[in-house]
């Protein structure tokens, strides 16, 4: 596998798992907060349309909820996107169902 080195990156993005999401909510989010070049994080759920973002803010790290109806605005980096477009062609109608079946 071919890996890219980013050097002071500005936008990052995951996809939340429940093997990684302590991880990415509390131990990325406090390594990314202070890192001066991040000025957002967002993290995609993985089983439904939404997530959350933190963005700074002046000298604040600030989060915020992102529904499906969202629109992700990253002036930094000059994009704007509604959050539904990035589940687009994925298949939702059978997340969460292992969960709901072992019980």
């Amino acid at each position: 596998m071919r890996s890219t080195l980013v050097r002071d990156p500005v936008v990052i993005f995951e996809v939340l798992s429940d093997s990684t999401a302590q991880t990415d909510i509390v131990t990325k989010n406090h390594e990314y907060a202070a890192t001066p070049s991040v000025q957002r994080y967002v993290i995609l759920a993985q089983d439904e349309i939404g997530g959350t973002m933190f963005e700074r803010i002046g000298g604040d790290w600030v989060g915020h909820v992102l529904g499906a109806d969202a629109v992700l605005r990253m002036p930094e980096i000059g994009v704007e996107v509604s959050i539904s477009e990035f589940y687009e062609g994925v298949d939702l109608s059978t997340a969460g169902t292992a969960d709901e079946t072992e019980r």
